[in-house]
């Protein structure tokens, strides 16, 4: 392989790379912030069942390593 390929391709990896771990360190910083985010849209004075729905529907009760896949 000519080394400037070699170069380039290698670059390309490792940015591929910081880009996934960016992405990760990114989400997990988001996931750690506190509070709940569906109880921050609807208010204090939200039910149960609507923070429920709304949790459903954004897709928050699914694993955090789904969430991420969907989020990239």
């Amino acid at each position: 392989m000519h080394p400037i390929l070699k170069l380039v391709t290698q670059r390309l990896a490792l940015g591929l790379l910081l880009l996934l771990a960016a992405s990760a360190l990114i989400f997990i910083g988001v996931e750690l912030l506190p509070g709940d985010v569906a109880q921050s849209i609807l208010g204090q004075s939200a039910t149960e069942t609507a923070l429920r729905n709304l949790r459903e529907e954004l897709g928050l009760n699914e694993p955090a390593l789904t969430r991420y896949f969907k989020w990239l």
